[in-house]
């Protein structure tokens, strides 16, 4: 089963794994650093990722399935995902101004519709503090 695992700092794990407790498990193993806790362990329903082999050697996220990217952002961040929807909406450039080079016009247009995603990211960075975390248990074996 496929799991995400969001942490305090707004980052997400996904990894695979039997159960939550495996998936806290892989996330410890992947290499938390101090101060990063996981505040929510949830069972992706599906995912989809395209990956690209990059020039550096890394592979890239090339797109998300739609039902994927849409489930991530309704659940682990929804404040994100109101942003998006909020800055889809706004009408992307008034009625041009005569005095204004179109160019300036569409740049300021772009740094609103901007602006608008940086705040619910801003919202998502907040919403997750360590005091609501839940350490990652550690594992013994007998």
């Amino acid at each position: 089963m496929v799991y995400l695992l969001r942490l305090a700092n707004g980052d997400a794990i996904i990894t695979s794994a039997r159960d939550g407790m495996g998936a806290r498990e892989a996330a410890r193993h992947l290499g938390l650093e101090a101060g990063e806790e996981v505040v929510s362990v949830r069972r992706l329903p599906h995912f989809c990722v395209r990956l690209t082999p990059a020039d550096s050697g890394t592979l890239e996220i090339n797109c998300w399935e739609e039902a994927t990217l849409d489930d991530i952002l309704t659940h682990e961040y929804p404040q994100l995902n109101d942003a998006i929807r909020s800055a889809n909406r706004v009408k992307f450039m008034p009625n041009a101004d005569p005095g204004k080079p179109v160019f300036a016009q569409l740049r300021e247009a772009y740094e609103k519709n901007k602006e608008i995603i940086r705040e619910g990211i801003r919202q998502e960075q907040e919403r997750s503090t360590p005091a609501q975390a839940v350490p990652v248990p550690r594992i013994t074996r007998k």
